[in-house]
This record gives C-alpha cells, sequence and structure tokens, in this order.
C-alpha cells in the first residue's frame, strides 16, 4: 500500500514538472524602479498601500519623494463607476456592472518614460435582488477590494512587461 502511495506520488510529481507548472512569482521590475516613488493624489488609500507592499515585495524600495535616483509610478486618475446591465419586466435593475478605471505610467530617475500613460479598466459584473438589499452593500465592497487586488496585479505586470523588454 505504501509502495502504490509512492509510485502515484512520484508520477504526480513528474507529470507536473512535465507540464511546466511553477507557482507564481514576485513580478521583475526594470532595474531603473530599484527605487520607486508613487505618485498618487490620495496616499492612503487602499490602492496607493497595496501597490506600495507588492513593489517591496517585488525588491524596489519605495521613497517619500521622487527625483534624485527614484523612479516614479504615476497613478493620474481612477475611480469607481456603476453601469445597470440590465432591467427587469418591473422596470428595475436587476444586474449592474461595477467599472474601476485607473490611468498609470512610469518614468525612471532621469525623468524618461518606462511605461507610457495607460489607462487600466477592470470590471465585474453582479446581480441585484430587491429582498436582499442589505446585502448588495457588503457584494459592493467585495467587489471593490478584488478590483484592487487585481489593479495592483494588472499594473505590476505591466511593469515586468517593461522588464522584459530591457534584457
Amino acid at each position: 500500500m505504501n509502495l502504490l502511495r509512492l509510485v502515484i506520488a512520484a508520477i504526480l510529481g513528474a507529470a507536473l514538472a512535465a507540464c511546466g507548472f511553477h507557482l507564481r512569482r514576485e513580478a521583475q521590475l526594470p532595474a531603473a524602479m530599484q527605487r520607486v516613488h508613487i505618485d498618487i493624489a490620495d496616499a492612503s488609500s487602499a490602492l496607493a498601500r497595496d501597490l506600495g507592499k507588492a513593489l517591496q515585495r517585488s525588491g524596489a524600495q519605495l521613497v517619500a519623494q521622487g527625483g534624485a535616483g527614484a523612479a516614479t509610478l504615476k497613478v493620474g486618475s481612477n475611480g469607481y463607476s456603476t453601469d445597470v446591465l440590465s432591467v427587469g419586466g418591473n422596470a428595475r435593475a436587476t444586474e449592474y456592472t461595477l467599472r474601476y478605471r485607473v490611468e498609470v505610467s512610469a518614468t525612471d530617475a532621469a525623468g524618461g518614460e518606462l511605461l507610457p500613460v495607460q489607462t487600466i479598466e477592470l470590471t465585474r459584473d453582479f446581480t441585484f435582488d430587491a429582498s436582499q438589499a442589505l446585502g448588495i452593500a457588503a457584494e459592493t465592497d467585495l467587489l471593490r477590494q478584488e478590483l484592487e487586488r487585481d489593479m495592483v496585479a494588472t499594473i505590476l505586470r505591466r511593469l515586468q512587461v517593461v522588464a522584459r523588454g530591457e534584457h
């Protein structure tokens, strides 16, 4: 019985290794972004906080002010909007789309463009049930948190593409 388990484990391990599976690593940042200043209107926002933590996990050092020896990651406009996706037979909205839109760009310490201004828009759809009105606010908050996490990951992936272009 133990031999069978060992053989099955070895086969599964070999199959995973053969398919190229590996755990996702932290983003590889461009060499010019080892010291980074995040330029965002609301420095205490969840996006600024999560983006700072993600940059640090990727090996960057955050600095309070841009300039001497520090790249700048500029987060321009960012905000949420809600659009009606569908309307029921009683002329009331039954589905919504929550949109999170962020403009981002990055420059190196000398002011050279690393990442041109890009608009990133993420969306999530959700259903509105009038009988569950109290749960809608909690669901919307959870969707916003999920969109913020996804936005941070998307920004880091864009920076990683810039880093790959350097090689």
